[in-house]
């Protein structure tokens, strides 16, 4: 977690080890956080289990350039979101989908000759289930990623993230 640092930091959190807890404010969107970014050029996967709000927020993971240029992709209780941003013109999309009353999601970055790949899946599930693939300008060499938390609601809610796992790839 040490190479992991906050855009947008929450007014209170935790961060430990192995685990982040935060609340997260209400109002808050993209891209002004609150994002845990850490750089990498090498290829890679990176893992981390990261709570599912109920309602309102979205909690995934993000692959920032710039305030003007990322990609990212969220579930709540109720949804999974998928936002891009490139020069500053952002598209958003918001699909229903069921989140089997899980309270967590293991969600993946994948970087490599490809492109970079954000997809999740449940604890009990093997397979992940891949959101996109993108190629976003200025990320040739490395790249920005980690955790997002948004909270489109009233109230803060409080988020967690566990287990990160990181492991290189070979080109």
């Amino acid at each position: 977690m040490r190479d992991f640092h906050w855009l947008g930091k929450p007014m209170t959190y935790k961060k430990e080890y192995q685990m982040v807890s935060l609340e997260v404010d209400a109002h808050t969107s993209l891209p002004s956080g609150p994002l845990l970014l850490a750089v990498s050029d090498e290829y890679f996967s990176c893992e981390a289990t990261l709570t599912i709000p109920k309602k309102e927020g979205f909690v995934g993971m993000c692959i920032y350039h710039l305030e003007s240029c990322y990609a990212a992709a969220g579930l709540s209780g109720e949804a999974i979101e998928m936002q891009t941003c490139i020069s500053g013109f952002t598209n958003r999309s918001c699909v229903a989908v069921s989140t089997e009353n899980a309270e967590t999601a293991i969600w993946t970055v994948k970087r490599d000759a490809q492109g970079i790949s954000l997809g999740y899946r449940f604890a009990q599930e093997e397979e992940i289930r891949w959101v996109s693939t993108v190629h976003l300008p200025g990320c040739e060499l490395s790249i920005s990623f980690g955790p997002y938390f948004t909270n489109a609601g009233k109230e803060t809610y409080n988020a967690f993230m566990y287990a990160l796992r990181y492991t290189r790839a070979e080109a």
